[in-house]
Order: structure tokens, then C-alpha cells, then sequence
């Protein structure tokens, strides 16, 4: 268990000693009893010491970041006893690398089933892909007063693409054994997770990264 934090959106003072903050707080945590608030990440940070982290109390801040990836792959559980902006359990907001920087490129939560209060933001992080294919309304808690509150962006200044080369067998519009077709490859084209996950829904590019 370890506590959370409460900056917002506050802009640290020294970014290099802010990293090793969040380093200290998180690595080996599995349980923030707090918010989760992940702001100003350079490029080439190692999020590694986010990969235990199972549920958290209040909200998750991913917020003015130029990592590319965080390694949230074992968040389940997101409870909302505190809520950013009053309403989001979750926001994803202003993700976009300098030039020459990527920013965030996908979410990776693979295996987040529940939000028992609070909706999702997602804004301005124009390398983000695969957003808008999870279902959040199967995410959200049948008690969850914040369902309605889903903003999700998906202007992007990419294509999204699965690797080429990968073909899964699987079901597509539900026919058993159709192969999917190829994702797109259109400039800024919206994501197509069918090559890798039978109900099109993912959580980033990766065969481990559908929707359960």
C-alpha cells in the first residue's frame, strides 16, 4: 500500500527530482490508496515501477506526459473516492511530445475491468490509438452516477495500425473462422483491432492488449 497524490496539474520545480518522486512513491506499490497522478514524464522515462500496481483509491492523472508508453498493465480497479475535475476517475489529457517527441502512443491498461465512480476524459494526446475501440460502459461499476460522463477524443496525427505481418484467426461481425482484414493504412486513420482481437476492442497494438 502506498499513498497518492493531490498536484493536479501543477507543474514541478525540478522534473528529474519529480521522476524519482514518483519512483519512490510507486515501485513495488500495488495499492494506491490515493490518486494516481502521472504528469510530466520526459520521453525517456522508465515507468517500469507502475507494472504492480493493481488498484487505485481515488483517480488516475495521466496528464502533460512525452512517454510514449506507461506500464499500467496490471490495473484493475479504479474506485473514484476522489475525483478530478469532479467527475473523472480517469483523464488522459495533453499527452503530445515536442517536436521530434511521440507522446503517449497507447494506454496499455489491459486488464482494467472496473470504475466504481467517476467517467473518463481523454483529450489532446494526438498519438493516442485505440481509445475510442473500448467499450467503457462494460468498465464502469452498474452504480457508477458518473456513466454518461465519457469524453474521448480521437483526433490523432497518425495512422493506427496493427504490426504488420500479424493475421489472427478469429471471429469478425461474428462469423466464426473469417479471417480480419488488414488495418488501416490511411494517413490518420482511426484504429482496427479485429486483426487481434475477436470483438475489436484493445487496449493498445499487442496481442495481450484486447479488451477482457
Amino acid at each position: 500500500v502506498c499513498t497518492g497524490t493531490d498536484m493536479k496539474l501543477l507543474r514541478p520545480s525540478s522534473p528529474e527530482s519529480h521522476y524519482e518522486t514518483l519512483r519512490h512513491l510507486y515501485q513495488g506499490c500495488q495499492v494506491v490508496q490515493g490518486n494516481l497522478e502521472l504528469t510530466y514524464l520526459p520521453a525517456d522515462a522508465d515507468t517500469s515501477f507502475l507494472k504492480d500496481i493493481k488498484e487505485v483509491q481515488g483517480y488516475v492523472l495521466i496528464a502533460e506526459n512525452q512517454v510514449s508508453g506507461l506500464e499500467l498493465q496490471s490495473l484493475r480497479i479504479i474506485r473514484g473516492t476522489q475525483l478530478f475535475q469532479d467527475r473523472y476517475a480517469l483523464a488522459v489529457v495533453g499527452n503530445a511530445g515536442p517536436a521530434g517527441a511521440p507522446g503517449l502512443r497507447q494506454l496499455g491498461m489491459r486488464h482494467l475491468t472496473e470504475i466504481l465512480k467517476g467517467g473518463v476524459r481523454i483529450e489532446r494526446n494526438p498519438e493516442l490509438c485505440f481509445q475510442e475501440t473500448i467499450l467503457w460502459s462494460d468498465i464502469f461499476h452498474r452504480h457508477n452516477e458518473f456513466r454518461g460522463e465519457i469524453q474521448v477524443e480521437t483526433a490523432r496525427t497518425r495512422s493506427c495500425e496493427c504490426p504488420r505481418g500479424v493475421v489472427v484467426p478469429g471471429r469478425v461481425l461474428g462469423v466464426p473462422g473469417l479471417l480480419a482484414p488488414p488495418a488501416h493504412t490511411s494517413p490518420r486513420a482511426g484504429p482496427d483491432c479485429r486483426a487481434l482481437c475477436a470483438e475489436g476492442h484493445c487496449w493498445g497494438e499487442g496481442k495481450w492488449d484486447c479488451q477482457t
